[in-house]
């Protein structure tokens, strides 16, 4: 199921007019309003995760259904704060605060929008089956690293706070067990987020993007193991194009995390909507600039040829977008910016790393069937000497948001 099979491609590259449709993860629904609003600015449409939970006909909406895991994993690596709203979403609105109540009103409204959209697939949900990608989460459970590093990141304790007179959604539930028990229960449930969210990721052609630095580590330990497969190499993909293009996009926006969270999410996707011809001028630019490119990313050619785009055309450009946004903001909401947010921070929620010629479903089956034999001399070096390998300066984002 999860190799031979190739994305969906979208057909309008170099009319500027490329959708950014993002597949949020590990929850199953994003808590942090923060993080939405960031969501909301940065990609067309959101979607969410389908939930390992058998639901009560009436509740599959944003609002209405929930995750057990999602509470699990919030106790198991987040704060106190963030296991209670879990919780809190997870039980009937009677015992909503207005905080929950807010954002569950703007769920259902983006979601009658078909902004927000919260996915639904029988095979992921089936409660009395294992994770339908459980060979990909014995590879996980197999690599000694990437157990470590949930054991690492995770609570001493897992939160579990007691919320008075809660009550399940529904008034019931049937999840499914556990892949793995006792010091690997918790690792494995990370694991099946991530395959999942790569797998989902590659069918529809969405982004995966998440706010933790661990699952980006994650990603990187199952590209180790996808370079060392018993494979050869492809072709980039298209998303590795489109996500490198959306990484220049991310270092226009100006505007500062406390702006935008005293901003109601309406007034942001107002101030997107008023951006959206400045956008679309950026997008073909940055077309016609990689078109002027004639070095591979994997030939020694391609940093220097690389740099000097970047410094002489990219840069200024870029500052240009940026100073065009301020005016659109201040013009719009007549809020003088007395600060903008440095384009060497990128806000937290790039959550994925693509190397040419592994797409979504290729890390995911290539990263399950790795046996460490160096047949990809190419990729293998460059994951090991960090040397740049992505097109329209991916690497420069990166190093900025270190």
């Amino acid at each position: 199921m999860i190799d031979g099979q190739s994305t969906k491609r979208n057909s309008s590259r170099n009319t500027g007019s490329e959708t950014f449709c993002a597949l949020y993860y590990p929850e199953t629904i994003c808590l942090n309003e923060l993080e939405l609003k960031y969501l909301l600015l940065l990609y067309d449409k959101i979607f969410f995760l389908p939930v390992d939970v058998q639901l009560n006909p009436g509740h599959t909406s944003l609002s209405k259904r929930f995750s057990p895991g999602d509470s699990i994993l919030t106790g198991a690596f987040k704060s106190k704060e963030a296991a209670h709203y879990a919780i809190m979403y997870s039980s009937e609105p009677d015992i909503w605060d207005d905080r929950m109540k807010r954002l569950m009103a703007l769920y259902d409204e983006l979601e009658g929008k078909g902004i927000l959209m919260g996915l639904q697939d029988e095979e992921f949900s089936r409660t009395n089956e294992w994770h339908p990608l459980k060979m990909a989460v014995d590879a996980d459970m197999e690599d000694g690293d990437f157990v470590s590093l949930c054991h690492r990141y995770q609570n001493e304790k897992i939160q579990v706070p007691r919320i008075d007179n809660a009550k399940i959604k529904g008034g019931g539930l049937v999840m499914r067990s556990f892949t793995y028990k006792a010091n690997l229960g918790i690792p494995s449930m990370c694991s099946e987020r991530l395959n999942s969210a790569l797998f989902i990721s590659g069918r529809d052609n969405l982004f995966p993007v998440t706010g933790s630095s661990m699952y980006s580590s994650l990603l990187n330990m199952k590209l180790k193991r996808a370079a060392l497969s018993k494979q050869t190499q492809k072709a980039p993909p298209n998303a590795v194009q489109k996500f490198s293009l959306l990484s220049w996009e991310v270092v226009t926006e100006v505007i500062p995390h406390g702006v935008i969270t005293s901003k109601p999410a309406n007034d942001i996707l107002r101030y997107k909507s008023a951006c959206g011809d400045l956008k679309q001028r950026f997008r073909s630019y940055l077309w016609s600039l990689e078109a002027a490119i004639s070095s591979k990313p994997w030939e020694q050619s391609f940093s220097k040829e690389l740099d000097s785009l970047v410094k002489k055309e990219l840069l200024p450009e870029v500052q240009r977008i940026r100073d065009q946004k301020v005016e659109i903001w201040e013009k719009l909401f007549g809020d003088v910016l007395k600060t903008v947010t440095s384009w060497k921070v990128a806000p937290p929620l790039i959550g994925i790393q693509l190397v040419p010629g592994l797409s979504f479903w290729e890390i995911l089956a290539l990263s399950t069937s790795a046996v460490g034999t160096m047949v990809l001399p190419n990729l293998v070096n460059a994951w090991q000497e960090e040397r740049k390998l992505r097109r329209n300066a991916l690497l420069f984002l990166i190093k900025f948001r270190r």
